[in-house]
């Protein structure tokens, strides 16, 4: 089954921690998948909030597109509140999703997967230009509606 469909199997908001590298003790994260019309993908709305910093407590939000291509692949769109511009990542091991031509600000990764029935865990890999990518940023989140 690819993550498409785990995901179109499973839409709804999803609640967990991120284990952010700016904090000691994580975050909260709150993810809600919505399927796209003609069951082509899934919409996520994913966001950060970090309780130590009351006056600003959303350090992170973006607008995910996943869904399937004519060739049989899958895309993943990213729009955030850092970047400006869109990200376009390619799937290439299930669930992996990476830069394919298009350039991008820096070298990243996503990799978005299903390890139990209600339960997804997000991460993003990224580095500096010429070095390797390191996991960053997971969230560990299960289904609550």
């Amino acid at each position: 089954m690819s993550i498409v469909d785990e995901l179109l199997a499973q839409p709804g908001l999803y609640v967990g921690i991120d284990d952010n590298d700016r904090s000691e003790t994580g975050a909260l994260a709150r993810l809600q998948i919505a399927v796209l019309p003609g069951r082509s993908g899934v919409s996520i709305d994913y966001e950060i909030f970090h309780v130590e910093t009351p006056e600003h407590p959303r350090s992170h939000a973006e607008h995910t597109v996943i869904g399937r291509t004519q060739a049989g692949g899958a895309l993943m769109i990213v729009a955030d509140v850092h970047m400006g511009t869109l990200t376009i990542l390619h799937e290439g091991e299930p669930g992996v999703f990476e830069a394919g031509d298009e350039p991008n600000a820096y070298p990243m990764k996503a990799v978005l997967s299903v390890p139990a029935p209600g339960r997804l865990r997000h991460s993003w890999w990224y580095g500096p230009p010429g070095q390797d990518l390191v996991e960053h940023d997971v969230a560990e989140l299960s289904l609550v509606e």
